[in-house]
């Protein structure tokens, strides 16, 4: 029982021994892999450094013609000559910067501020002649002034309509003997009619008439 405890407890041991080197290589196996990366960026870096210089270097030979005309011209740069490198220190600290090169001179730029014109000096003589030519011309009529008219426009005049006012005049009543007549001659044509019937008719006709109308007024009672 004892040995079958220990050799479980060695068996745990070594699992985890095993598990530990697995973490710790995939680790190193990580570290290698950012070495590398590094790597590679440093010479994507000093690619393009390299690119830079030779872009540079062509742009330089291609207008070497121009830069050799603007040192012409302009600049007048040369390139060292033997004489100007010393030897020791001592040479270099005996050199007087104050003098100038021996040989040639040396230009420096000046400014040139243009100057101010001379003040002109009128002489009194010729005062004197202009006084009297200024008094004798004439006075010079002084200038009209003439003042704009501005043209307003009139206030116009709004008048009123006036509204007529439509009434409807009412019918005045007939008179009253207007009235009266109309109905006497309404009473007098019936009867003015029946007299001149009786005068057309003869008395016999208009008896047969009247005895027939007395039987039909009987019979209808």
């Amino acid at each position: 029982m004892t040995a079958a405890y220990r050799l479980r407890g060695i068996g745990w041991f070594g699992s985890c021994v095993a598990v530990v080197l697995g973490f710790y290589l995939v680790s190193l196996q990580v570290a290698a892999e950012r070495k590398k990366l590094d790597d590679v960026n440093g010479r994507i870096a000093a690619a393009q450094r390299d690119i830079r210089a030779l872009e540079t270097e062509f742009d330089t030979r291609a207008n070497l013609v121009q830069l050799e005309k603007w040192n012409g011209d302009t600049l007048a740069l040369t390139a060292p000559v033997a004489g100007q490198f010393v030897g020791d220190e001592a040479q270099l600290a005996s050199l007087d910067v104050t003098r100038g090169p021996a040989e040639g001179t040396i230009q420096t730029a000046a400014l040139l501020v243009p100057s101010q014109p001379a003040p002109v000096v009128v002489q009194p003589e010729a005062v004197a002649a202009a006084a009297p030519a200024a008094l004798s011309k004439p006075n010079a009529p002084a200038p009209v002034v003439r003042l704009a008219k501005v043209d307003l426009p009139k206030p116009q005049i709004v008048q009123a309509v006036s509204e007529h006012v439509v009434t409807t005049k009412k019918a005045k009543p007939a008179p009253i003997a207007t009235v009266r007549t109309a109905a006497a001659v309404a009473k007098v044509r019936p009867e003015a009619v029946a007299m001149l019937d009786r005068q057309l008719l003869s008395d016999t006709t208009l008896g047969d008439i009247l005895k027939g109308a007395k039987t039909e007024a009987r019979r209808r009672r």
